[in-house]
């Protein structure tokens, strides 16, 4: 009896270590769909961080284009937090505005 116990804990952790991905793999994620997230991190980044009248600074996107972001990413949850990451990372390399803006 006690060597099933034993085998069964071990086949339990043996499956729980080989069924988990690594952590930020985003393995669930497509390399197309993940180079249209990464674009939309730019975009939103950009527009939400940098002023105004900076040539970096793109247009105000669309309603459209946010729903179709928003139904690409319901449609794979990991998708939401690789996008959160993206855009994480492109906030953190933006230079700083100027002081005036600050």
């Amino acid at each position: 009896m006690r060597i099933y116990r034993i085998a069964i804990l071990l086949m339990i952790l043996l499956i729980s270590l080989t069924s988990c991905d690594e952590p930020d793999s985003y393995s669930a994620i497509s390399e197309n769909s993940k180079h249209d997230l990464q674009e939309w991190a730019g975009i939103l980044a950009r527009y939400w961080v940098l002023p105004p009248d900076d040539s970096l600074r793109p247009d105000r996107p669309g309603d459209s284009e946010l729903l179709f972001l928003i139904q690409s990413c319901e449609s794979n949850p990991e998708s939401w937090a690789y996008l959160y990451n993206c855009i994480a990372d492109t906030i953190a390399i933006l230079e700083p505005s100027s002081s005036s803006y600050q």
